[in-house]
This record gives C-alpha cells, structure tokens and sequence, in this order.
C-alpha cells in the first residue's frame, strides 16, 4: 500500500551523517543515475532494482518536481524478476539435447556441454518471459533526515539501504524502539529511564495465576497423559 494512503506496515530510518548544504541540488543527476532499468534476461540478468516515480510505475525520468513535496522526497523502488518454471526447463532441456545428440551422432553429452545446454535454454526460455513487478515507497522528511520504507522484509531493505546509500552517500541507521526509546531519552535529559527499565507483562496477572492453578489441578488419564488444556480465561 503507498505510504500516503490510509495505515501501513513499515521500517523507520534515520540518515546517519545528514548531508550538508544543498545537497538536493544535485537530485535529478543522482536519481537518473539509479533510475530502474529494464531486465536483460537474455545476458543473464534475472533481477532488476531501481528508482521510478511513485505514480507512474514506467516513469524512471526522475526530477525534483515529481519527487518532492513539501519536506519530503517520496521515491517508488521498483523490483523486476524473472523466472523459469522448472518443468519448462526440464522439458525444453531434453528437446534441445536430443536435438543436439542427433545432429552430432552422440550417445550421450559430457559434464560441460550439459551445464553450458542448460543454461542457453534458461537464457532462451527466460528471454521469453514477463518479468513480476514489485513497487515499494521510500518517504524521506529532509528536515528531520527520518526515511521511512514501506517493506518489512530483511532482504528488501538491505538492498533498499543499499541503494539509498549508492545514490545519495549517506548511511541509514535503522530506528528499532530500543534506539527510538534511546533516543527520546536522551532529548528528555534522563537517560536513566530507559535504564530502569523492566520487561513487560501482557498477560494479566491474575488470569495467568488462574490458568496455572487450573493446569496443576487437571487429572491425569489412564494412559498417563494429561487431557487438552484448557484455554486461557482472557
């Protein structure tokens, strides 16, 4: 869902070393640099990523005018795949070596000329295909440095900072809720809050003493196991 509609899921950011001056002077050069380009399946390119414009998914001529609003840069990172069904795969492979065993008089192809079959088909086959598309939405706030990314997946967002650093050379630092409680202790002069800190207990107390005193008390049956527990009183 894009980060200006309704309620998302998604990881907070803060740049590490802010740039100095006016550092979006230089946006469109740096965009277009890192702007999606399409998946060259045929030279074994199977992935793509790359910045594109948020509303218009095929828009990668980036500028300041169509990213910028306000205090924000809002960005689309746009994820092309490619891939092969591997049923395809198997049959097209035993087409093209029969083809190849008849066409050489062999009886059987070695180790190398297998692997290098293979993969001329996996390029020719992926060749053919249709990329699936992904789009996720990068909001940075330039006045405070805090980015927000509307994916959750680890994977996603390495390669999300990864390309967040290669296009604008500046680190994020992820904003877990120790590091935002860290934070907002430290603005507030009393770090030694956080410190005190003790975990939290979801469970009510009460309900939790009842439904172990309910466990202790239930019978054994005759094949010395305890019956299905009881579910919780909350």
């Amino acid at each position: 869902m894009p980060l200006s509609t309704g309620a998302v899921t998604c990881r907070a950011y803060t740049v590490a070393e802010p740039p100095q001056g006016d550092f979006l002077s230089g946006l469109a050069r740096d965009l277009q640099r890192h702007a999606f380009q399409p998946v060259q399946a045929a030279r074994g390119q199977m992935r793509s990523i790359g910045w594109v414009n948020p509303r218009n998914i095929l828009d990668i001529k980036l500028s300041p005018e169509k990213v910028r609003f306000e205090d924000y840069v809002v960005l689309g990172m746009r994820v092309d795949k490619v891939t092969v069904n591997a049923r395809l795969l198997k049959a097209h492979y035993a087409e093209e070596a029969t083809r190849v065993l008849r066409e050489h008089r062999k009886k059987v192809l070695g180790r190398e000329e297998r692997a290098a079959l293979l993969e001329k088909v996996r390029l020719e086959l992926a060749a053919r295909q249709t990329p699936s598309t992904s789009l996720y939405e990068m909001a940075w706030n330039v006045r405070t440095h805090r980015v927000y990314f509307s994916a959750t997946s680890q994977a996603l967002n390495l390669e999300f900072c990864d390309l967040f650093s290669d296009t604008f050379h500046a680190g994020l630092t992820p904003l877990f809720p120790f590091l935002r409680a860290e934070r907002k202790c430290k603005s507030e002069g009393r770090p030694e809050v956080l410190a005190e800190a003790l975990p939290a207990q979801f469970c009510p107390t009460a309900a939790l003493a009842r439904l172990q005193d309910t466990r202790a008390c239930q019978p054994e049956t005759r094949t010395g196991q305890k019956p299905p527990s009881t579910p919780a009183p909350f």
